[in-house]
Parts: structure tokens; C-alpha cells; sequence
């Protein structure tokens, strides 16, 4: 509980209702903002559940969100980029931006896990103006991004087969929705052993790259690192020289940012997670196997097997699937056929994975967009196994946007939707970073107990200098993603517009929302870094009792289970 000098309050301004804050009560939850309208009325409309295990959530960090990008598409920065400069592109933007961003999402969220999370942290603590303009491109974004994924799911499954792409767009959605309605821990599951798909997929192709570099392949060749060279270490991008280089390089970073990702789906599970102030933390710590396993090792080893100026791989633009994957393409030069189909499947896999991810964030964001006041409180409508099932179906009813790829003349339309929404990550992170140093200044401005060693905190060895620095690189390389379209050649209106329609459109929600609704800017004082938190805590601790007094079951083969699961997952 804070507490505050009387001198410190001034009730036209204050945005916290202290009443409403000391009141246990988790049928009905309110800031009492006068300038954020935010209600969890579980009576009316329910909630949502926390069935997402720390053995969910364990593999989901490391899995969630990889798709079809770091199988297949990898294959664009490395032609235009060079070897050694999508590897520096993709570590530095992976190593100096995402994972401190991981571990300051896990230090907020950890602490006050409240649904909604950083969608509300926005409203709450910087302006609700601030949180509105987030929600609603985060909302966009990740609705486009349903989208983009089920249609690549057709498109893999494309590679075995020329039936119509409506049909796998179909099988697509209507299996998506279905692991939606049946709860989180559904959602949960499916991530899980999508996770470890992806986790034996990565480490098998990491091995075999291996052995065939040192001469373990049909053709005996210990080709080594040959193919980081063959190509070009660094490829000139645009213009010619090292100002060329430096573009391929930038070019790398604009395509990571694109795809690296994670920290906006720690947070939007952060409501639903069991144990969150154990196992968000947890999930936070371990971002760094993501990190070796995907975006260093990965991309070091297919280096290795794959160069840039492969004829195959030059050859394969607008190939289906794993045709076109430099993986695929590096394992068939070596003399390896047959794995090509392997390789797919689990592509496909991690295509409608990411689909299912990204409905799921859709749908709280779309749910915690009823809670704001936002959007109607219908959407904030819960089934009895905590399935926001208005906000899942809203998603759904966007997702059949799909189908406009199924048509030429619909195609260009659906393309425009999605080229509109790539940027809106870029201004989500950016926000949270905001969050992130807003809350570091309340706590300390409220003496709260969140400075105790109880609770999770970013690392010494990243805060504060990498995070001020994840920050300011987050908001170049959004600002310079464009930078393409200004090129001889490339200048027109289409390339503007799309590269820098997301911060325009996010900036001008903020000030008409700022203007309807007459919000202000909170100060470290303001920041409400409380509701919410006493019912978090009496639910988190009546939910540990419950796990304690549970018997455990007999027998040397449930012993070993409990240790393995205790060493991996908690």
C-alpha cells in the first residue's frame, strides 16, 4: 500500500481513487480515473482465467512468435545484405533491444500482472491519451498480423499441393478459433508443443549444418565458412561503396526488428498467467535461449550452409515453402535430399502457430480495449473458461481479410492493409520502453514495495545504460525505416505512405483522443502503480496454498517427472 502526505494529494487532479484501491474486492476493479474509464466488472461480464502454467509459459518465450520469417524469409536480407551483415543485424538488434526489452516487460509485469498490462500501464501511468493511441495500433497491428500468418500457412501448405489457398486459409481460421473458445490453457498447450517443434526443428538443422561443414555430407566437402565469403561479407544496398555496405547493413536491422519480437506477448499473458509473480520473471530470465537458439545460432549456422549468391536460392524468388528457404536450398547443395518436406512441415506449423499467437494477443488487446473504455463492454464478455469470446470472434471476423489474397484484383488492397500496420510493433515497443522508465521513476517516488528484493528486476548489467540504449536504437531505426523509399527510383507516394503510416496514425490517435477527452500527463505521484495489486496478491496467494496442499503421487517414475519438471520449468 502507498502512502502519501496530505499536502501530496489534490483531489481535482489525482488520478487514483485510494478507496477503491484499499478495497480488496475482484469482482469490480477501478483506477477511478476521472480521465480513464477503466472497469473489470467480473459480475456483469466475467473475466479471464490464469490457466497458463509455468510449464506453458517456459517454452512459449522461447518459441511464441517464430514463424515463417526465420525459416523462409530470411532468405531477402541475405541476398541484399551479405552473411556477416544479416548476423551483426540480427545480434545486435536481438542482443542490445529485445532482451533487455524482455526483462523490463518482466519486471513490470511481474510485479503488477494486472489484464491489459502494458495497454494499460500506458493509460495509467503516462497519459490515458498515451494508452488509448496504443491499443488501438497494437490492435490494428496484430489483426493484419492474423492475417499475414494464415495466409502463409496456404501458402506453405502450397508447396505439396496446387488446391486452392482459400481452402487452407479456411482449415487456417477455423482451427485457430477453435483453440481459442476452449480457453487459455488450451492456447497454452498448443504453444507448448508448437515450442518444442520449433526448439527440434532449430538445434536438428544446427547439427546438420555442423556436421556438413566439417565434411560429414555425400560429397565429402568440408566447405567450413566458404559460404559466408562466397557471397560477400557485407553487400552493397542502394548505392555503391561502404555507404552501400552501411545501407545493407540498416537494411538487416529494419527486417530484424520486423522479426524479432516477443515482449508485447509476455505482457498480454501476464493476466492469464498462474503464479505470475514467480513465472513471468521466470519467462523473462529465460529470453536469452530464444535469443542463442533462433537469432544467433540459427543464422550463424545457415551462413554456414547457405551463401548468398546461391543459383538455387537466386532462383527460388516467388518458389512456396520451403522451396524457397535458404535452410532447404543450403541442405539440397550439400548432395541431403528429402528433408525439404521435414522442414515444411514444421515451417507450416510455425506459420499457424504465430497465427494462433497473434489472434490470441488480438483478442486482449481487443478485450482490454472494453476494459479502458475504448471500445464497447461487450467485448470485455467472458465465456465461463475465461474465453473473451466477443473479442475472439471480432478477431476471427477480421482474419477473413485473408481471402482478399485468393484474388488478383483483391490482392493489391489486402497487401496496402498490411503494409500499413508493419511499423505498428516498432511504436508498441517504443511505448513500452515509456512505460518501463515511468515506472522505475514511481516506485522510487512513492517509496513502493516493488524496490524489495522479493520482486523480479531488470538486471544491474543492463539497467539503466542498455535500456536507455534499447530505447534510442527502437526509436531510430523506427524513424529510418523508411529510408529506402527516398532512393532514386524509389520515391513515390505508396512507399512513403506505408513506411510511416503507423507512428503518423499513432500520434494523431493521441492527440484526438488528448483533445476529446481532456487527459493529462501523469507525474511520478500519479502514476497509479497500485490497483489492482492487493487483489493480485490475495489471488496469487490463495492460488499457492491450493498448490501445496495438493497430494503429490507415489512411485520412483513421478518422482523423477516432478524433479524434471521442477529443474525445466520452475
Amino acid at each position: 500500500m502507498v502512502s502519501f502526505n496530505e499536502k501530496d494529494i489534490k483531489l481535482p487532479q489525482y488520478s487514483v481513487d485510494i478507496e477503491q484501491v484499499a478495497s480488496p474486492n475482484r469482482n469490480f476493479i477501478s483506477s477511478g480515473a476521472k480521465d480513464f474509464d477503466d472497469k473489470l466488472d467480473v459480475e456483469k461480464y466475467g473475466t479471464t482465467k490464469r490457466k497458463l502454467s509455468s510449464r506453458h509459459v517456459s517454452l512459449m518465450i522461447i518459441g511464441q512468435s517464430i514463424g515463417t520469417g526465420l525459416y523462409i524469409g530470411l532468405k531477402t536480407p541475405l541476398q541484399q545484405s551479405g552473411s556477416l551483415s544479416l548476423f551483426i543485424g540480427f545480434v545486435l538488434w536481438a542482443v542490445t533491444m529485445v532482451w533487455p526489452l524482455m526483462m523490463a516487460v518482466g519486471e513490470m509485469c511481474s510485479y503488477l500482472p494486472i489484464k491489459g498490462s502494458f495497454l494499460h500501464y500506458a493509460a495509467r501511468w503516462l497519459d490515458p491519451a498515451m494508452g488509448f493511441a496504443v491499443t488501438i495500433i497494437y490492435l490494428y497491428t496484430s489483426l493484419m498480423f492474423v492475417c499475414v500468418e494464415v495466409v502463409a500457412f496456404a501458402s506453405v501448405i502450397s508447396y505439396w499441393t496446387d488446391a486452392s489457398p482459400a481452402i487452407f486459409i479456411t482449415i487456417g481460421l477455423v482451427s485457430i478459433l477453435f483453440f481459442n473458445v476452449f480457453g487459455v490453457n488450451w492456447y497454452g498447450e498448443v504453444e507448448f508443443f508448437s515450442s518444442i517443434l520449433k526448439v527440434i526443428l532449430i538445434v536438428g538443422l544446427m547439427c546438420f549444418s555442423l556436421i556438413a561443414m566439417c565434411g560429414g555430407n555425400p560429397h565429402g566437402d568440408a566447405f567450413g565458412f566458404r559460404n559466408w565469403k562466397e557471397g560477400g561479407l557485407f553487400r552493397e544496398y542502394l548505392v555503391s561503396g561502404s555507404t552501400g555496405k552501411f545501407l545493407g547493413l540498416w537494411n538487416v536491422l529494419i527486417y530484424a526488428a520486423f522479426a524479432c519480437g516477443g515482449a508485447d506477448m509476455l505482457g498480454m499473458i501476464a493476466g492469464e498467467v498462474s503464479q505470475p509473480r514467480k513465472n513471468i520473471a521466470l519467462a523473462a530470465k529465460r529470453t536469452y535461449i530464444r535469443i542463442y537458439l533462433f537469432y544467433i545460432g540459427g543464422i550463424f549456422f545457415m551462413n554456414s550452409l547457405c551463401s548468398s549468391v546461391n543459383p538455387d536460392l537466386v532462383a527460388a524468388a516467388g518458389q512456396a515453402g520451403a522451396a524457397s528457404s535458404p535452410w532447404v536450398i543450403g541442405i539440397k547443395s550439400v548432395g541431403v535430399h528429402g528433408l525439404d518436406s521435414v522442414v515444411n512441415a514444421v515451417v507450416m506449423t510455425s506459420a499457424w502457430s504465430c497465427g494462433n499467437g497473434f489472434t490470441y494477443g488480438a483478442a486482449r488487446s481487443a478485450y482490454s480495449a472494453a476494459l479502458a473504455g475504448y471500445l464497447p463492454r461487450v467485448f470485455s464478455k467472458c465465456l465461463g473458461n475465461g474465453c473473451p469470446i466477443v473479442a475472439v470472434v471480432f478477431s476471427m471476423l477480421i482474419g477473413c481479410l485473408s481471402y482478399m489474397s485468393v484474388s488478383e484484383s483483391s490482392n493489391t488492397v489486402f497487401n496496402w492493409f498490411i503494409n500499413l500496420s508493419t511499423t505498428g510493433l516498432l511504436c508498441t515497443y517504443l511505448v513500452i520502453w515509456m512505460c518501463y522508465f515511468k515506472f522505475r521513476k514511481a516506485v522510487r517516488a512513492q517509496n513502493s514495495d516493488q524496490l524489495e528484493d522479493k520482486y523480479f528486476k531488470v538486471p544491474k548489467l543492463m539497467s539503466p545504460w542498455l535500456c536507455y540504449w534499447g530505447a534510442f536504437f527502437n526509436f531510430i531505426v523506427l524513424f529510418f525505416n523508411g529510408f529506402w523509399a527516398f532512393f532514386p527510383g524509389n520515391i513515390t507516394v505508396a512507399n512513403i505512405f506505408t513506411s510511416y503510416f503507423a507512428p503518423v496514425f499513432f500520434v494523431a490517435l493521441y492527440l484526438g483522443w488528448k483533445i476529446f477527452r481532456q487527459t493529462h500527463w501523469r507525474t511520478d505521484l500519479e502514476a497509479d502503480i497500485t490497483t489492482g495489486k492487493l487483489e493480485i496478491d490475495e489471488e496469487e496467494a490463495l492460488e499457492r496454498d491450493e498448490i501445496e496442499a495438493m497430494p503429490k503421487k507415489e512411485g520412483l517414475l513421478w518422482k523423477v517427472w516432478y524433479k524434471t519438471s521442477d529443474i525445466l520449468f520452475n
